[in-house]
């Protein structure tokens, strides 16, 4: 029976596996560059100061709250800013420095404002968003006359 034997030990060695494979996919979206374009200044209106110091606040909407003793005219407005991207897509929105140095037309004077975002992200809806900017000012005791002006810088990112 050495050929039953033989058979029996070739019927115990494995066949090799016949080789397998898979496809595996690769995507990528590539996004439009995100911009951001101020559409309206922060403007905390006029100011009458008075003999001690006080504070004028624009909120996000718009309004005033004129601190205790100055008198406040004119209009306000909160900045605002308009974002573009790719539709769908998440941006964060950061504020580089709270606090600005406004400096009157010939710079001898300043005062700070302390600045706040409304939001820290935004989905951009059929690719745009937008976001506004409130603050507080500081008013001295009997602060000089004058225009004064300062600057902030927000930045928006993809998240």
């Amino acid at each position: 029976m050495p050929g039953v034997a033989a058979g029996v030990m070739l019927a115990c060695i494995a066949a090799p596996a016949a080789a397998q494979s898979a496809r595996g996919d690769t995507t990528v979206r590539v996004l439009q560059p995100v911009t951001v374009v101020k559409s309206a200044d922060l403007n905390f209106g006029r100011v009458l100061p008075a003999a001690t110091a006080a504070t004028v606040a624009v909120a996000e909407d718009g309004t005033r709250t004129c601190g205790a003793n100055l008198r406040c005219f004119g209009s306000t407005t909160a900045g605002a800013f308009t974002v573009t991207g790719s539709a769908g897509e998440t941006v964060s929105i950061t504020l580089a420095s709270p606090t600005v140095t406004l400096r009157n037309t010939g710079g001898a004077q300043t005062m700070t404002a302390t600045i706040a975002i409304s939001i820290r992200s935004l989905v951009l809806t059929n690719g745009t968003g937008t976001f506004r900017v409130g603050g507080t000012l500081n008013v001295g005791a009997n602060q000089a006359a004058g225009t004064y002006t300062g600057q902030y810088t927000v930045s928006v990112n993809y998240q």
